[in-house]
């Protein structure tokens, strides 16, 4: 009898690996997808660094052009007029804003005759400015009256401004030392404040500006 040897050391089935696990897949197509990516994004970055120069260079260019339109523009106006009108425009302000600070002392006698009655009669005026602006003017006088009743009547009138219209242009009147003189005169002192908006001449020119205004008007 012939003894049959087996020729193929192959085995008939499919190998199958210990443990369970399966072979290890291939990687070419995971290698080729990381490429395509990096590639897009090395292209876009390209793009992106290309657009960045251009717009950079077409600010310059702008800038540039801007300048350009500029200085085309400043030889189109006469300079030496617009520095003229700036050294003329900064006296005119300085002008307003002396007007505007200004005080019209002058207008003190106006309210001085409008609080004084008809049997008193005023010798001497001081003046004295406040430091602040708002501090008003200090006014001290020195009179007499015909008689102590025409004193206390002047004291009566100083404590009625409002009736006068001069509460809120005189403050604090005080009437003081009176003495009877020899002949038979009341001699007294008075010292007020008065507000500085009353003095200002920027409304003193406006009402003189309106009242010729009105006479103007009404003139037939």
């Amino acid at each position: 009898m012939e003894t049959k040897f087996q020729t193929s050391f192959i085995p008939k089935k499919p190998f199958t690996q210990v443990g369970g696990l399966n072979p290890q897949a291939p990687r070419g197509h995971t290698s080729s997808l990381f490429m395509t990516l990096a590639t897009l994004l090395f292209i876009a970055s390209l793009v992106a660094a290309g657009g960045m120069y251009f717009w950079k260079s077409y600010l310059l260019s702008a800038q540039d052009s801007y300048k350009t339109q500029l200085a085309t523009r400043e030889k189109q106006f006469n300079t030496t007029l617009i520095e003229e009108l700036k050294a003329q425009n900064v006296k005119i302000d300085l002008a307003k804003g002396l007007i505007a600070n200004h005080i019209a002392t002058s207008q003190i006698f106006d309210i001085i005759g409008r609080l004084t009655i008809e049997s008193v009669r005023f010798l001497s005026m001081d003046l004295s400015a406040g430091t602040n602006p708002g501090d008003g003017v200090k006014i001290s006088m020195k009179g007499y009256g015909t008689s102590l009743s025409a004193v206390a009547f002047q004291s009566d009138v100083l404590g009625q401004l409002e009736q006068y219209g001069l509460r809120k242009v005189v403050k604090n009147p005080i009437l003081s030392d009176p003495s009877i003189d020899t002949n038979r005169t009341v001699s007294f002192g008075l010292s007020a404040t008065v507000d500085p908006a009353s003095l200002s001449y920027e409304k003193s020119l406006d009402a003189a500006t309106n009242n010729s205004t009105s006479a103007t008007s009404s003139t037939p």
